[in-house]
Order: C-alpha cells, then structure tokens, then sequence
C-alpha cells in the first residue's frame, strides 16, 4: 500500500470541496491540517491535507512537492467545524480552511511534541451580564483554567478593548498575554498563533480573526460582547463568532462564557445560562418625553440642555450620543409631535415618500394628516454646534479632552465613571429599518446608561417621541428578560432568527437569475424577491431549517458567478 492523503486545494470555488487524491512520498510528514504544495491541471499552489488513507499501490497518484510550515493549522474536530461553517455560510471550503492559517510560516517547537487535549462535555454556555470596561469579569471567567495550566481564548470587539483587557489580566493573575489583532505585525499575529496551539498555558485576547485559529487544550473561551456589529464579517462569508465558536464548543468540548450588557436572543436560544444580580441591570434612566414640547427643531429639549449646563457647571464630564454612520433620524409631525412611522412595517419614517424597509408608500401623519415633518437627531458636527451654543467651548469630538463629548457608538469604548449621559434621539434606533432595531437600540442604550457612575446627581438622558415603546419600558425597568421575552416571540411569530433562518442574497450584473433561484431549494424554503435597485438584485430566502437550501445554492451560485456575476451572500442579515 501507498500511503496517500485528500488535498483542498487552495482555490476559492466549490468545484474543489472534496479535495483531490495525492501520494505522499516517504521521506514527508503530514497530518490533517498540514498545509502542501501540489499541482493541480499542472498549476502549482498551496492546499490543504483533509485526510489520510492508504491507496492501492497500483494507483496512479501525482505526489505532494513538500510542506509549507511544520504546525498544522486544524485537526479533525476543528476540520468538522470547517465543514459546518463551509454549509452554513455558503462559501467554499478552501475559503474557510484559509482562516486557520497564521500570516506567516510557524514552526515547530519543543511545546507542539503533545498531541492535543480536549475537555469534557462543558454544558451549557453562561452569559454574564455585566459592564464595560469588562476586564474584571475576564478575570473572574478565566481565573479557574489559568490556575489550572489550561490554554485561554478571549475574543473581544476591537483593539482598544484587548488591551485594556489584556492589561487587566497580566496585572490581576501576574501572566503575559498574547494579543492577536488585524493591526499587528504578521510576525506578532504568528507567534500568538504558535502559542495558542501548544501546550504552554497560553493567554490569548484577540479579535474576530482568531474564532478559527487552532485551539490546544483551551479552558474555557470568553467572548466579549458577541452583539456588536463588529464580531460578526460584513463581507462574506459573514461569519459570526458567537456562531462558530458554539459549533466549535460541540466539537471540542470546551466551556464558553459570553459577557455584555444584554444577553443576545441568538445566545439564549442556544440555552446559555445568564448570570445577573438580583437588582438593576444598569443605573437609572431618566426619560424626557419630546411630546411635553412643541415641535421646534431643536435637538435637545430644555430638560436636557439645564442637565448639561447642570453636570458642566459641577465639572462633571458628560457623553452626548448620536447616530453612528448610516444612522438615519427619526422624524416627528411638525404639527403634533407624532414620530413619522410605517404603518406596515411600524420602522421610522423619512422625509421620503417610501419606506427604507418595506416599500410601503408613506403618506401624512397617521395623527393628523400634517405633511411637515423635523428630524429629531443629527450629525456630530451639528450636535456639537448645538451643544456649543448651551456650554461654549467646552465641547468636542472624541479624543479632544473637552468636558463634553459627542460620539456615535465607536467613541463609547473606554468612556466611565462619567456624570451624565444623554442620547440625542433613541427612537432613530429603536425603530430603524430592520428587523433587530429593537434589541440592538437597547443593548446601545445599556452601555450608554453604563458609562455613568452611580452617585446623587449623576444621571442618564433619553430624549424620544415615542415614550411608551417597549425599549423604554425596558430601560426604565433595569433589567431585560421581559422585553426579550416579548422580542423572541415576535421573531418567533415571524420565523426570523434565532427561531429561523434568512440568508440575504445580492447579486450583481447583467445575469439572468429568475429560473435558477425559483428551483426548489428544499421544503418549508421561502424565496422572496427580487428587490432591484440600479445595479443589483436582491433575494431573500427564509425558512425554520435552510440546511437544504445551502446546499441547493452551492450550484446554483458556482453557476452565476461562472455567467460573471459578483454575489454576495449574507447569512442571517442584520439588515432587513
């Protein structure tokens, strides 16, 4: 017998998911995960070993030209997770095994002669709930599997946010930590990557990238906030770390704990157990009810402008926040102060003629019939000039070091212990054009309301139109469970995730799609559109269970892009 082995090569296309057949020669070692060099349609390129077999003596076999790297970059149980992600975001499998893969060539050393290790089944993941900076809570979550000489993984959304929590570790458990981030050396990235993969009682705090790195004995994974916008790609495939990470724990059997402000309907559907005190989950809220005013077009009420003035004049530092980028207003009647909404799809209306979400024509206000309408939000720039002309010169952007900030959610991330918090206009977010407007306003609003201190005096501010919403009554309660309670069954009702599945799917060029996405793509599959604008097509397929719609799409998309058309493919959209 020869001994042989399965290659993915590293192309990015469908056509090469199974792998092909090669020898491998006597004087090479491989192992699932390595990473060789082969030729394929006598074209060399890199690939990746899926498996290893022996093969009839007489096959003909080309032979593998050499090994790029002595580690490999994944094993069966994380090549399992591969696969899963492969289907799941409908992209190729080269695509996926590529993220395993460190910038640069890693060595062995003397850590990587242990095979590795996994734990035993590790139950159900916990959510705690808790506040920003959240380095303490790292520390409580990872204490246990340090101590132990277990590897540790933490995944967190940006590069201010690991370093604040890598320092929090290395000062409170006396420990070096391994950052890994997109804005690092390659050189840097590979040796976390090398640690993370041997026995060496690792610590490593990274961003998203590192869902996919191969693990060695981990203790536990904590992953930061997994409802941030960032801990999710926006390019395909939009992989989620909150996703990958739980299919992972499957696989490898090790415990994950999830921290942030609000649990995520996605993590408690997957039966995470939330850890919270038995009181209020985030400071007072103080509400300022737009409708007690009449509509002049002021961004901020007399009530807020007196706090302002108030928490400037105590030397009190204040946050003022405002929409992020593609944040669009909230708009309100000119004549009676109602918020301009759709009546189908109940979002925030424009100034526009049309729904941004469902198409619906908007007429006047559904109150009185008045065609004026005023925004109730605006810009950085503009808030600043408002806020200006309450408190002089002693407002800027984030970073200006003046007593008064205005920030989008970015400028959020290392902002404490402040006196007053105030959100220009909440009902922009919670009704915003898509289907998890709701949760993600609150979650926001949470970690605004957290960066205030607790103390006589110190407060945070809410302006809407729109008083009785199920996100204020929330906010004014403390605690979240009732109102995600209320959100799950209304997704439930509308089979959107976590109680089904969407994929997005856009596509791009003057290709003829009708007949191909009007086959059957599985039972209980909806396929709605297309919706078309100038350049571009875009469906929306939904259903409880879309594993055999992803599957059914591999060809059909492999088929559209050979027509040359650009696809992108957006698996649970946060958008719609």
């Amino acid at each position: 017998m020869q001994v042989a082995c399965q290659v993915v090569p590293d192309i990015t296309t469908f056509a090469v998911d199974d792998g092909f057949s090669y020898s491998v020669p006597p004087d090479v070692t491989v192992t699932v995960g390595s990473r060789v060099r082969i030729k394929v349609s006598g074209r060399r390129m890199k690939g990746f070993v899926t498996a290893l077999f022996d093969a009839d003596p007489d096959r003909k076999l080309l032979s593998i030209e050499g090994v790029s790297g002595s580690i490999p970059s994944f094993d069966t149980r994380l090549l399992a997770t591969l696969r899963w992600a492969s289907t799941h975001y409908v992209a190729p499998l080269s695509v996926m095994l590529r993220r395993t893969v460190p910038p640069t060539i890693a060595r062995r050393t003397s850590n990587h002669d242990h095979p590795r290790v996994y734990g035993v089944a590790p139950g159900k993941p916990m959510y705690r709930i808790g506040s920003a900076p959240h380095g303490a809570a790292v520390v409580a979550s990872i204490e246990e599997a340090v101590t132990g000489g277990h590897n540790v993984v933490v995944i967190a959304p940006t590069v201010q946010e690991i370093d604040s929590i890598a320092a929090e570790i290395e000062s409170s458990l006396n420990v070096s930590v391994f950052r890994a981030t997109s804005s690092m050396a390659a050189k840097q990235v590979t040796e976390a990557w090398s640690a993370i993969t041997a026995q060496s009682s690792a610590i490593l705090v990274g961003t998203r990238e590192v869902m996919f790195w191969p693990f060695v004995d981990v203790g536990v994974v904590v992953v930061v906030e997994d409802g941030r916008r960032v801990m999710r790609s926006q390019a395909s495939p939009t992989t989620s770390v909150r996703e990958v990470v739980l299919q992972r724990s499957r696989e490898e059997h090790f415990p994950i704990v999830f921290l942030g402000p609000v649990p995520t309907l996605e993590a408690l559907a997957h039966g995470s157990a939330v850890i919270a005190g038995p009181s209020r989950q985030w400071p007072m809220v103080e509400v300022v009810d737009r409708q007690d005013e009449p509509p002049t077009g002021a961004l901020f009420t007399e009530k807020a402008s007196a706090a302002i003035r108030r928490a400037t004049a105590a030397g009190e530092a204040t946050f003022v926040l405002v929409g992020s980028r593609g944040y669009a207003p909230a708009f309100r009647c000119a004549a009676c102060g109602e918020v301009r909404r759709c009546p189908v799809c109940k979002s925030a209306g424009s100034r526009d003629e049309v729904c941004r979400r469902c198409g619906e024509t908007l007429l006047g206000c559904v109150s009185c019939g008045s065609k004026q309408f005023q925004a109730l939000g605006a810009g950085i720039g503009r808030t600043i000039d408002d806020v200006r002309r309450i408190v002089g010169d002693k407002v800027g952007r984030s970073g200006d070091g003046a007593l008064v900030t205005v920030g989008s959610e970015r400028d959020l991330i290392g902002v404490h212990g402040i006196g007053l918090a105030v959100a220009v206009d909440i009902d922009g977010l919670t009704m915003a054009p898509h289907y998890r407007a709701a949760e993600d306003a609150l979650r926001l609003l949470v970690r605004l309301c957290q960066t205030v201190s607790r103390g006589s005096g110190r407060s945070c501010l809410i302006q809407t139109a729109a008083p009785r919403q199920a996100v204020v009554a929330c906010l004014l309660s403390g605690r979240s469970e009732e109102f995600l309670d209320a959100e799950l069954a209304t997704r439930t009702s509308l089979g959107f995730p976590p109680a089904g599945s969407l994929i997005a799917l856009e596509i791009r060029g003057d290709v003829a799609t009708e007949s191909l996405l009007t086959e059957d793509l599985g039972e209980n599959t909806t396929v709605l559109g297309p919706s078309i604008s100038v350049d571009r097509k875009r469906w929306l397929i939904q259903g409880r269970d879309l594993t055999s719609a992803r599957i059914a799409l591999r060809p059909i998309i492999s088929t559209l892009r050979n027509k040359g058309a650009t696809i992108r493919i957006d698996v649970d959209p946060f958008d719609l």
